[in-house]
């Protein structure tokens, strides 16, 4: 065995193992940083979410081999390269929390109050039911919302039409959800049966959402804020699930107004829990279900 000494000696280069720190981000910096994500995105980042900008821009500047924000900056913001190199800063900077049935009491809703209660209550032509996931990311949401939807049709018996769409600002997230296979420890809170119906476990120990699931959901690249450029027409249900937290109050208003300007009548607009205080719409009345900020069109 070689001595300690001889040992780091043979190992030239070791010190490039260790990752570098990047420079202190510069106050004139963050500001120009904050504000081409505002602009870009809409979304607002605090004073004090500048550790949160410095560790996400550091994770992707070491990617690429760059160490300084400025240069980062003026990378982004120059040339088609710099257009695509935006999508995958956009990836890193949009929190990607979520999970399978992460809101089982929106579910609930769903199931309880969306769609009918007995065969009887059905219309002679197949129902039509129109989701709007906003904010999808990987496509967890969109996907267990299907799920509940299918299961009840299925418990009712009676044909239906379930067409969805699950927008987000990342294009790498979307392809997650367009592809549809997940690790064990992402669907371990579904249960069997759903399990068994809905995926199939691949070789690769990946399990996979079934084709007539995913067929029924068309993943889309959207800013919310940019919403009246899209072709997006009335929904059913619309959920906007942890996204206001990203925006000021004046824009979360906004947005709010324009998902409620595309739902059909009687439709339900489910918001994220006391992420939007105070709101009124002429056409919307706040509907009343445990642990969820749900809207109704009335």
């Amino acid at each position: 065995m070689l001595p300690m000494k001889a040992t780091v000696e043979r190992l030239p280069g070791l010190d490039e193992l260790f990752i570098k720190p990047l420079p202190e981000m510069e106050p004139g910096q963050f500001e120009q940083w904050t504000a081409l994500l505002k602009q870009r995105t809409g979304m607002r980042l605090p004073d004090n979410r500048m550790s949160f900008l410095v560790t996400n821009l550091g994770m992707r500047m070491r990617e690429l081999g760059i160490a300084d924000f400025q240069a980062y900056y003026d990378y982004v913001t120059a040339g088609r390269e710099g257009v695509v190199e935006w999508g995958h800063l956009v990836h890193h900077l949009t929190v990607h929390e979520t999970r399978f049935l992460r809101h089982e009491n929106v579910l609930a809703l769903i199931v309880q109050h969306c769609l009918p209660a007995a065969p009887a209550d059905c219309p002679a032509e197949p129902l039509s039911i129109d989701v709007w996931s906003v904010g999808c990311s990987t496509g967890e949401e969109p996907y267990s919302v299907a799920m509940a939807i299918d299961d009840r049709m299925r418990q009712l018996g009676v044909p239906y039409f379930l067409g969805m769409m699950a927008s987000d600002i990342s294009r790498t997230a979307l392809a997650t959800g367009r592809v549809g296979a997940y690790n064990h420890e992402k669907v371990r809170d579904i249960g069997s049966r759903w399990l068994k119906r809905y995926f199939t476990e691949t070789d690769t120990g990946r399990f996979q959402v079934s084709e007539e699931l995913r067929k029924r959901i068309c993943f889309n690249h959207l800013n919310i804020l940019q919403v009246d450029d899209a072709p997006v027409g009335k929904m059913n249900i619309i959920l906007c699930l942890n996204l206001l937290i990203y925006f000021d109050r004046e824009q979360r208003i906004q947005i709010a107004n324009t998902l409620a300007d595309h739902l059909q009548p009687g439709g339900m607009l489910i918001l994220g829990v006391g992420e939007l205080l105070n709101w009124e719409h002429p056409h919307m009345k706040r509907f009343p279900y445990a642990n969820t900020l749900a809207f109704q069109h009335q």
